[in-house]
């Protein structure tokens, strides 16, 4: 999706929000399968997120600002997702006999 203008840098920044709540959501759940899920939709997002800001920088696009806040998000729920599948695999672990 390549980025030509400050909408489309927008809709980068909305659907980072929507994966966080998202992610949020599959972690409440404890479910492995939405968080793997997430997972690659988390790192589709990242790479579209790292495209558009080498194209802002380049000055085709508007305000990055918008895109680093959005790959700070992307990074964080990463991380969060990551987290939660390890102490969920953890916890599988400790019931199996």
């Amino acid at each position: 999706m390549p980025i030509q203008n400050e909408h489309e840098i927008q809709q980068l920044a909305e659907v980072s929000r929507k994966l966080e709540d998202q992610a949020r959501q599959a972690k409440n759940n404890a479910s492995t399968e939405e968080i793997q899920h997430i997972q690659q939709q988390l790192r589709e997002v990242q790479n579209q997120i790292q495209h558009a800001r080498g194209k802002a920088i380049n000055g085709s696009g508007g305000s990055s600002e918008p895109l680093i806040k959005a790959q700070l998000r992307v990074e964080e729920t990463q991380h969060q997702m990551e987290r939660a599948l390890i102490n969920l695999n953890a916890q599988q672990d400790n019931v199996q006999p």
